[in-house]
């Protein structure tokens, strides 16, 4: 899931214009380097995520993404020019959010993959 939205990201980061048209196509596009700072943050959080996938750090990052989520509802009554760029954002951060929370793990523990040989 990290991977994915990291991917994202990237497209966000190196191809602003590009990737706003493929998600939110029809509508006002923010400026570039907006979209690409919004871009950097979401890649930098998709890595720290997908290196240290702990409890913690998907709780973090859950909040992080909620926390953008929520300023898109200004942002859209704000500038109703940017409502379908704002909302798809949005949706992708809600959807990262939850996504992030259901798959953390339970407890402190480390992650486990079926197969691995436990650490001595």
């Amino acid at each position: 899931m990290s991977a994915v939205v990291g991917a994202v990201g990237l497209g966000m980061l190196v191809a602003p214009a590009w990737t706003v048209r493929h998600l939110a196509p029809g509508q006002r596009a923010p400026r570039s380097w907006l979209v690409r700072v919004l871009g950097a943050r979401t890649v930098v959080q998709s890595a720290v995520l997908l290196a240290t996938p702990t409890r913690q750090a998907l709780q973090v990052g859950a909040a992080v993404d909620a926390l953008h989520a929520a300023s898109m509802v200004p942002a859209a009554l704000i500038w109703p020019s940017y409502r379908q760029v704002a909302a798809v954002s949005g949706g992708i951060a809600t959807v990262s959010a939850a996504l992030q929370l259901a798959v953390a793990p339970q407890s402190d523990d480390a992650v486990r993959i079926p197969g691995d040989v436990p650490a001595r």
